[in-house]
């Protein structure tokens, strides 16, 4: 019975005796179908690329973890640091000295926040070295800085260059007394992407230290990297409750979390819309079987007369409705997985042709278009897509089988 059941809908379905209208809807639903099926495998492919690049550009620079002195700096970091730097979920640490500072060259001036490192511990916990795009990073000592991409454009600066380190002196009663002018030699510039390159220049730890007058041995923050950057706010919170310091307990959802919310929103919002079409593709079912159980009638009588069970009718119908599904699904599957395959060509091409840019670089921390396709993703939006579309035939598949073959014969 299985068998007729699939006979009797392959015979509908290639039939030339359908109308053109129906066979239009048939045909808009397969199609609507798979659109909704390939832009959403699309969309989904490219929210994976834009988290896995945070992760991996953005997050394997910025630290995850940071405790920030709060009145007074943190003394004797040493020992402190190598004790936090054990906890469970801690793979490394790294002290730091901050500072916001102007710089300028020629008759540029540029505003920038000054972080002082000790490269021995930093390439622990970060890849800054990875964004060197001019110079030497590990050649930073003493009276020499490394900038940010932005801030070497807007500043024209190049590797060799002198640049001037403005550094506010603040008294004890937090007011600015006077400024700190240093003489800096550019030895590499980095190219992370983003406001990070516009904002951020690198010096010694240390000199940083003599230069607003910190005490040896003294630091402003310690920053760690973690083996799970998602528990980064309950590693915070343990870390800080482990230092007798008094401390801003800071992590990256607070400086960048904001990213990767974007990401998460934005993936939840076109999911859902894009299921919304996939929904009213299979809708189109519904009017396809409808109007074919009407134009089917007779035969739907005949075979009911000859003794077909109902159930045979039924699933004859909910096969003729879910092909359409099944080759509106296959066929948006694979032009969404070809076209998350080859995404960021595309995007290439048409900035290169056209000149369409969506990301602005001084914006965002990328400036192409990411895409990671998933196993997990494709398999859920087919599974959904199915699923709709085979809904979608219950209702006209049982109503074919209440066809009365008396009263459609005898009319005919």
């Amino acid at each position: 019975m299985a068998s007729l059941s699939w006979q009797l809908a392959r015979r509908y379905r290639h039939t030339q005796n359908s109308s053109a209208f129906i066979r239009f809807i048939s045909a808009s639903s397969t199609w609507g179908i798979g659109l909704g099926v390939a832009i959403l495998l699309l969309a989904l492919s490219v929210m994976n690329g834009f988290e896995a690049a945070l992760k991996n550009k953005l997050l394997s620079v910025i630290p995850h973890v940071e405790l920030q002195a709060y009145d007074a700096p943190i003394a004797n970091w040493q020992p402190k640091l190598q004790k936090l730097s054990q906890q469970p979920g801690v793979v490394a640490g790294a002290p730091f000295i901050q500072s916001e500072g102007m710089l300028r060259l020629g008759s540029s001036v540029k505003a920038a926040s000054v972080r002082g490192i000790e490269l021995a511990y930093e390439n622990q916990i970060s890849q800054l070295q990875n964004f060197v795009r001019v110079g030497d990073l590990s050649a930073l000592s003493g009276h020499q800085i490394v900038l940010g991409q932005g801030i070497a454009d807007d500043l024209k600066a190049k590797v060799g260059d002198s640049v001037q380190l403005l550094l506010p002196m603040w008294s004890e009663q937090g007011e600015l007394a006077s400024q700190k002018n240093v003489s800096l030699e550019v030895v590499a510039i980095v190219g992370i992407g983003g406001q990070l390159d516009y904002q951020q220049v690198w010096v010694d730890m240390t000199a940083l230290g003599e230069w607003l007058t910190i005490a040896p041995g003294h630091v402003e923050g310690l920053a760690f990297k973690i083996a799970d950057i998602f528990a980064a706010g309950d590693i915070a919170r343990e870390l800080g409750t482990k230092t007798k310091d008094v401390v801003y307990v800071l992590d990256w959802f607070r400086t960048q979390g904001h990213l990767y919310q974007d990401i998460q929103m934005v993936r939840s919002i076109m999911y859902l819309v894009l299921a919304l079409v996939i929904a009213v593709a299979c809708f189109n079912i519904v009017a396809t079987l409808v109007m074919a159980v009407r134009e089917k009638e007779g035969d739907i009588a005949i075979l009911l007369t000859m003794g077909t069970k109902p159930s045979v009718v039924i699933q004859a119908f909910m096969w003729l409705g879910w092909l359409n599904g099944i080759k509106g699904t296959l066929v948006g599957a694979v032009v969404g997985v070809l076209l998350a395959w080859q995404i960021e060509r595309l995007y290439q091409f048409a900035h290169q042709v056209f000149g369409v840019q969506l990301l602005d670089p001084t914006i965002y921390f990328i400036d192409y278009l990411p895409s990671e396709i998933h196993f997990s993703d494709v398999l859920l939006t087919v599974g959904v897509a199915l699923t709709l579309s085979l809904l979608a035939t219950l209702y006209p598949a049982f109503k074919a089988a209440k066809v009365q073959p008396a009263l459609v014969l005898g009319q005919r």
